[in-house]
């Protein structure tokens, strides 16, 4: 028995099916890319926020900080570095941020209010203050030594020691927020006082909510960022 509805009319009544499965498709392929896009940037990085003042004047309380995760899987920390690290267990705080001063193998010693390397002295153009007490440290071939930029107000290697290597979470990369404040955490030299309470411990928090900085392009806030060298 021949059907009573045309080749032209069953075409019309499968176009709004196929047009449909396609919507679908897209619509998958879209989350799947983003899920997979969201996981890649979550393993490689980490957003954290600064709390507190121990890290002034390079970073302030309440800017936000992209993490890389990646860096030292691949080298060793640097002196200078800005990194997050575990927190020792005696130190009874979140995870802290703070500034690579003493590097494996390294006997450092803290007199007359400066950091001296191996016998040299070791010249912070970034620092806030002088360091005390004095005191010697020599360094395991996994260990580092960090110490916040406002050495009067840091909680650090120098009250809990060393921090092994395999502590560190990542290096501090990029602060994208507040806006007026993008750029590379390399680039900064100091930032504007704020009217934050001083008396706050210098640890930061991750936080669950994921943000990006819409657009733009990140430029030094501070071309003249200034450094460390070895007298």
């Amino acid at each position: 028995m021949e059907s009573d509805v045309s080749p032209a009319e069953e075409i019309s009544a499968e176009k709004p099916k196929s047009k449909l499965r396609t919507i679908v498709l897209e619509t998958l392929q879209t989350v799947i890319l983003a899920l997979l896009f969201y996981l890649v940037i979550s393993l490689a990085t980490a957003r954290v926020v600064v709390e507190g003042p121990s890290m002034r004047p390079t970073l302030l309380s309440g800017e936000w900080i992209v993490v890389n995760r990646l860096t030292y899987k691949f080298s060793s920390p640097n002196r200078g570095d800005v990194v997050v690290f575990l927190p020792p267990t005696n130190a009874q705080t979140d995870d802290l941020i703070k500034r690579v001063i003493g590097l494996p193998g390294e006997l450092l010693e803290i007199r007359d209010g400066s950091v001296w390397i191996n016998g040299r002295l070791l010249e912070e153009s970034y620092i806030s203050a002088s360091t005390t007490p004095d005191n010697r440290w020599q360094l395991a071939t996994d260990e580092i030594f960090v110490m916040g930029d406002n050495r009067g107000l840091s909680l650090d290697s120098r009250s809990f020691g060393p921090v092994s290597i395999s502590e560190v979470v990542g290096k501090a990369w990029i602060i994208y927020w507040p806006p007026s404040e993008w750029g590379l955490v390399d680039w900064r030299s100091g930032a504007v006082e704020s009217s934050d309470d001083p008396a706050a411990e210098g640890a930061f928090r991750y936080n669950i909510l994921i943000r990006f900085a819409d657009g733009g392009c990140l430029w030094p806030s501070r071309p003249d960022a200034g450094g460390w060298s070895l007298a």
